[in-house]
């Protein structure tokens, strides 16, 4: 069993720190991604870092640290220790209302992070799960290609909708819908067509109508220079609009009716929220999200000892407070405490099911508040009175 690698199960963020922690102690590892390539896609499209970065740095090798700004959306702001702000604000007056303290915030792209966590990380691409073997001393991953996989350790980092789940736990699996639809979509801005809204904050900010509690979520994915391939003069931006299911809009089919729609539900914004809308061009791609969620209870049995759920497959949370990718980050560090992957000893079946057991209860008593701070920011920020009373939308992000 001392020869058999660690199985990792997605190429998403916990999946690749995962693997740059364990070739960095030399621990054979396999990683296996369903996509045929890192940029195949580019769902989350950018990501804020913040409590987990202390853990994030403890994981990598020095080397991947040091080329974080790689992946910064803006490193000039970055580079100057501009943390932002992330303000919220009243969309009919134009004020802001809270601003959302961090001690330290990065905004990063998805797409390179991925990338720089795949440095040197030999990925298995075009592999999706169909089925896991167990006996008491090993684990099997067989895939739809008809290749298998022997481990010791299997780690289900194959995010929201994780196949490892659905066969662990066939029951139990399915996400929870939430009453809220959105609309989201990117494209470039001149400085003249942001319309100073550059300046409010170098990575993101958000807001809500409180007549119509329809929600704006707006950041930048880059910026001008940024990097040799970035625009020389445009802002590559990212905007979400969203609103309760109660308003009884339906989500049209075509991306032209759905940018169509989002312009008629931002009309009555102030500037210069609502030029940021409305100037979206007719053929931009308009993504219809439908909101979800899900977590693990510790303690749940399966028939796969030597498996284990890690970052969104064990926790799925809205995209409200930017939770997700900080508490997969944390997932990783709690699993490689709670498994000395360096002791062969470690993965025998009685030690081995002692220390998954305290990793799922060290993660669940972080991940849950997590999880229900962002269940319910996503439901406020569709009720403006609700958000101005208090709400975890706008309240502080801590490592709990």
């Amino acid at each position: 069993m001392a020869d058999q690698p660690v199985l990792i199960i997605g190429a998403g963020i916990s999946g690749l720190v995962l693997a740059q922690y364990l070739q960095r102690h030399g621990i054979r590892y396999q990683i296996f991604e369903r996509d045929s390539a890192i940029d195949a896609r580019s769902g989350g499209w950018g990501l804020t870092l913040h409590w987990a970065l202390p853990a994030l740095r403890e994981l990598l090798p020095d080397h991947l640290v040091d080329r974080f700004p790689e992946t910064f959306v803006n490193k000039e702001a970055s580079a100057r220790g501009d943390a932002g702000r992330f303000q919220f604000f009243d969309l009919r007056s134009g004020s802001p209302l809270f601003d959302v303290p961090a001690a330290e915030r990065i905004r990063v792209s998805r797409v390179r992070l991925r990338q720089l966590l795949a440095t040197g990380v030999d990925i298995h691409w075009n592999k999706t799960l169909r089925g896991v073997e167990s006996t008491p001393d090993a684990i099997v991953a067989h895939f739809d290609d008809g290749s298998s996989y022997t481990g010791r350790l299997l780690a289900a980092c194959d995010g929201t909708r994780s196949r490892t789940r659905q066969i662990l736990f066939p029951d139990c699996h399915q996400m929870n819908p939430l009453p809220v639809q959105l609309l989201g979509a990117a494209t470039l801005y001149s400085a003249e067509e942001m319309g100073g809204a550059q300046s409010i904050d170098p990575f993101i900010f958000q807001g809500s109508h409180p007549e119509t509690d329809v929600y704006l979520f707006f950041s930048f994915l880059d910026t001008p220079n940024n990097f040799d391939d970035s625009s020389k003069d445009r802002y590559y931006c990212q905007l979400i609009v969203s609103w309760a299911d109660a308003k009884g809009i339906p989500v049209p089919a075509s991306s032209a009716d759905r940018i169509a729609l989002m312009k008629q539900l931002t009309d009555n914004w102030a500037e210069p929220f609502r030029s940021l809308v409305q100037r979206l061009p007719e053929d931009t791609e308009a993504r219809s999200i439908r909101l979800e969620d899900w977590i693990f209870r510790p303690g749940r049995t399966h028939a796969h000892p030597r498996a284990v759920l890690v970052g969104d497959s064990a926790h799925s949370m809205t995209m409200f407070r930017g939770e997700g990718a900080n508490n997969a980050i944390v997932d990783v560090l709690d699993l490689v405490k709670r498994v000395d992957m360096q002791q062969p000893e470690s993965f025998n079946p009685e030690a081995l099911s002692v220390s998954l057991a305290t990793y799922e209860n060290d993660v669940f008593a972080r991940a849950e508040p997590s999880f229900l701070n962002s269940r319910q920011a996503c439901l406020d920020a569709h009720e403006f009175s609700r958000i101005v009373e208090g709400s975890p939308l706008v309240a502080a992000r801590k490592l709990k």
